[in-house]
């Protein structure tokens, strides 16, 4: 049983942290502020992993810290590693145009397609494996604290990401991350006796 534990700060820096993050997120695509929306996402990410983490060690629970944390893991090399790929194939297509030569006639052509098209099938498994890593992460904080908006955030977080190649995607993730604020809004400052383990929502 969880009698008394305060996680006062948690909630705070959580929530603040979901608001830096969403919108970082969805702000930072207007020009010229970008840079620093980024910056902000990542300050409310870091702020996020902090509570999860400060959660985790008072109900001695390291789920949604680990979760959370493998999914930015994953999500960031991975994304590297698929530009990189997607680069290196550009670049070929670009050297083989230049020869004068029709489509997949230069060798190079044919290479940077494979490229180019394994890096963008890596991309999107990253994102989702990602993705999937956070979703845990929110499944685990709804079990430890009873907080249902926890298990909506990653219901609509998982399925925003398996959508979002097209449009709705990005409103579901949209939605995901106004739960994510709702959920640690409504946390209490202190979790009581009887509050350990719910089973998630089906």
């Amino acid at each position: 049983m969880y009698v008394g534990v305060d996680i006062r700060s948690e909630r705070t820096l959580g929530l603040i942290g979901s608001v830096l993050t969403l919108v970082g997120g969805f702000v930072g695509v207007i020009p010229y502020v970008r840079v620093f929306m980024g910056a902000l996402s990542l300050v409310g990410w870091v702020l996020v992993l902090v509570a999860l983490n400060g959660i985790g060690n008072k109900l001695g629970d390291d789920r949604p810290f680990k979760y959370y944390l493998y999914s930015f893991l994953v999500a960031f090399v991975g994304v590297i590693v698929a530009v990189i790929f997607i680069v290196v194939g550009a670049v070929s297509i670009s050297s083989a145009s230049m020869a004068d030569m029709s489509p997949f006639e230069h060798p190079w052509s044919t290479f940077g397609v494979g490229v180019l098209i394994f890096g963008f099938i890596l991309f999107i498994a990253v994102l989702i494996l990602g993705v999937y890593f956070e979703k845990q992460a929110w499944e685990a904080m709804y079990e430890l604290t009873g907080v249902k908006e926890f298990h909506e955030t990653a219901k609509w977080l998982w399925w925003g990401a398996l959508t979002a190649i097209i449009l709705v995607g990005l409103l579901l993730l949209l939605i995901a991350s106004i739960y994510q604020i709702i959920a640690f809004a409504n946390l209490p400052e202190e979790l009581e006796e009887g509050v350990e383990k719910f089973n998630p929502i089906v």
